[in-house]
């Protein structure tokens, strides 16, 4: 698979300034790197800090604990991918998120594209999302792990969710202490990513379209 490094992402810009923009603005030509053509509110959202249309998406590798195995991004070819972060326990945002995208997923057997489709969901609470935690996610938000094509993963620390979430995929959270509990602030990205490790689609927010994801993908695929 072909994939350029991603430059600094400025995560480190924090939730105050992705919740806006970065200075800068997008060039409204469609990219060279990807299949669809520019999203309809390119011009108006400047630069986010996190990879948009026609950059690279960043390359990792982390444990797939339902499976017990791990999992390579930069391994993975002729597949879109669907990825996003989030965290179990999460009492909001994260709630429709998941629904939205396991979703998705039913749409792609329906489509029959589920054998071209990966979906990823990363979390970045590992001390508290175990692969039972994580299994047990699954049955809530009608996650089909039996497909095989979806993905919970897991790095090992926070460290590594830090290094992975926020620094790479410029996904900032911030971890809330709440006396002998704790919660996390954070906003919500999905990415559509083309076989060839480049994004077709950042959809912001934490309700996506799910019609409008599996319509995006299924065009990826088939003009592919």
């Amino acid at each position: 698979m072909n994939r350029r490094a991603v430059l600094g992402a400025g995560a480190a810009a924090g939730l105050s300034a992705v919740a806006g923009c970065l200075t800068g603005a997008f060039d409204d030509d469609a990219s060279d790197d990807a299949v669809l053509g520019p999203p309809e509110d390119l011009g108006e959202r400047g630069e986010p800090i996190y990879p948009t249309y026609g950059d690279p998406f960043p390359e990792f590798e982390l444990a797939d604990p339902i499976e017990e195995t791990s999992v390579d991004v930069a391994a993975i070819d002729d597949d879109c991918l669907v990825c996003t972060a989030f965290f179990a326990s999460c009492p909001a945002e994260c709630i429709p998120l998941i629904n939205s995208l396991s979703t998705v997923q039913a749409n792609t057997f329906e489509r029959g594209i589920d054998d071209r489709a990966r979906f990823l969901a990363i979390t970045f609470d590992p001390e508290r999302d175990t692969a039972e935690e994580l299994s047990n996610h699954a049955d809530i938000m009608g996650v089909d792990l039996e497909a095989g094509n979806w993905h919970y993963l897991r790095p090992e620390d926070q460290e590594e969710a830090q290094s992975v979430v926020h620094d790479e995929l410029g996904i900032p959270f911030e971890r809330e202490d709440l006396g002998d509990d704790y919660d996390f602030r954070h906003i919500t990205v999905t990415f559509l990513v083309n076989p060839d490790g480049y994004v077709e689609r950042s959809y912001r927010g934490e309700n996506p379209d799910s019609n409008q994801i599996t319509d995006d993908l299924e065009q990826v695929l088939d003009d592919w």
